[in-house]
């Protein structure tokens, strides 16, 4: 009389998905946001698409996309104060700081690239409603 085999265990190996390269906005719930790095940069541009939501975060050597839209995610939520990069030449942002320009209730140094891109936002959706 002959016994049969142990039966063998599949071995079944898990899919690994890449982190995404595009994310959810949290102003206009499109996946439109996409993160933009150059090499040996301090900093990196996070924008949105569709609704040009957009603002420059601190870029670590370990960072990955998905880490710049967590912090663009908490500086547009309002649970974390935007990282400003030194700025070298005169851009629309300074002469906003110039200006005191402090129309959504924020100190006149916060968010300058997210405000003035809301800013404009809510001015194309006056124009065309």
């Amino acid at each position: 009389m002959e016994m049969g085999r142990r039966r063998r265990r599949r071995i079944r190996k898990k899919v690994i998905k890449p982190p995404p390269k595009v994310f959810t906005c949290p102003i206009c719930n499109e996946e439109a946001v996409a993160v933009y790095h150059e090499d040996g940069s301090d900093y990196a541009e996070v924008i949105c698409s569709n609704c040009k939501a957009r603002a420059r975060v601190k870029w670590l050597p370990s960072y990955m996309a998905v880490d710049a839209y967590a912090e663009f995610y908490d500086i547009v939520t309002g649970s974390k104060k935007s990282v400003e990069p030194p700025l070298t030449e005169t851009t629309e942002a300074t002469k906003i700081d110039e200006q005191g320009d402090n129309s959504f209730g924020q100190e006149p140094s916060r968010n300058f690239n997210i405000l003035r891109n809301f800013k404009e936002y809510l001015t194309d959706d006056a124009e065309n409603p």
